[in-house]
């Protein structure tokens, strides 16, 4: 698996970011790099967090994002069976979009 996660970012200031404005900032990340979304849905295990299946086109592959506003948490990642050379490219430059949207930092965690 490959996972980035986004931390020292706005996400975990005093007064966090209303979630339904940081939802519309990663949505519009999501377009702007040309993913489309095939999954919305909460982790059954993440109660409350708002978990993406993102798709380029018809090719192989699944990047996935989960936001869980009650940890200040977001982070992308690529499950090994859903690996495809496209997301392996793009998982780096569009989380550090993320990133750069939230102000905070890059920790990759290798799994």
């Amino acid at each position: 698996m490959i996972k980035y996660e986004i931390i020292n970012s706005k996400l975990s200031q005093p007064k966090s970011l209303d979630a339904d404005i940081i939802i519309q900032e990663i949505e519009e990340i999501i377009n702007t790099y040309g993913l489309n979304i095939t999954q919305k849905t909460t982790l059954s295990t993440m109660k409350g967090s708002i978990h993406y299946h993102l798709k380029q086109g018809k090719e192989a592959g699944v990047l996935e994002l989960t936001y869980w506003p009650s940890k200040n948490r977001l982070w992308t990642e690529i499950h090994d069976n859903r690996l495809a050379d496209w997301n392996k490219d793009i998982i780096f430059p569009f989380t550090q979009a993320l990133a750069n949207c939230f102000c905070g930092e890059l920790r990759y965690e290798n799994e």
